[in-house]
């Protein structure tokens, strides 16, 4: 039988032989990534009058569908901090923090993007009061969240604006951020 497969130029070691497995299972459908970065922007609402600003470290999971765009899933950390000429008498420090947890869809085109999102976000509002004896306040609630973000790709790094929208209007906190990432390949 081994002459037979050696006259049949057969190689029977192929059947040893294993193809390396992908870790990644969209692997042939283009790259997959991690984005981290840095956002500042202003509360776009109402709540601006309280919470004129706000600081954000989004981190997006982008996952391969060729070039033309990619599923994300998007979370981080946005803080909203109280100026001390707006807080409450009484206060030493206040602010709210919002976690989003959504799912996407980025859009490429050319070196532009632009990206949706839904999901849910966990929104607390923390203070801290001045006099000790008294502890702090904290109320955690869960809400809606969705956001748009439009921007540019320059090597491995985005730089854009997007739009969030957390809660029910009217009582919504929307904030616009201006975002730089740098995405990390894998």
């Amino acid at each position: 039988m081994c002459t037979l497969g050696v006259a049949q130029g057969l190689d029977l070691d192929d059947e040893d032989r294993q193809e390396p497995k992908k870790v990644n299972p969209l692997h042939a459908n283009g790259l997959n990534y991690v984005g981290v970065g840095f956002e500042i922007g202003p509360t776009l609402n109402r709540r601006r009058f309280g919470q004129p600003v706000h600081f954000g470290l989004p981190v997006k999971v982008y996952l391969g569908r060729e070039k033309k765009g990619r599923f994300l899933v998007r979370t981080g950390i946005h803080y909203f901090p109280v100026p001390a000429e707006r807080r409450f008498v009484g206060y030493s420090h206040s602010f709210t923090t919002i976690v989003p947890l959504a799912i996407g869809y980025r859009r490429n085109i050319g070196d532009w993007y632009l990206e949706g999102s839904l999901g849910a976000a966990l929104t607390t509002e923390a203070a801290i009061y001045k006099d000790a004896s008294l502890g702090k306040s904290r109320i955690a609630y869960r809400e809606i969240n969705y956001g748009v973000e439009i921007g540019k790709q320059i090597g491995d790094f985005d730089l854009g604006l997007a739009v969030y929208n957390t809660g029910p209007i009217p009582f919504h906190l929307l904030c616009a951020g201006f975002k730089s990432s740098y995405r990390i390949k894998w």
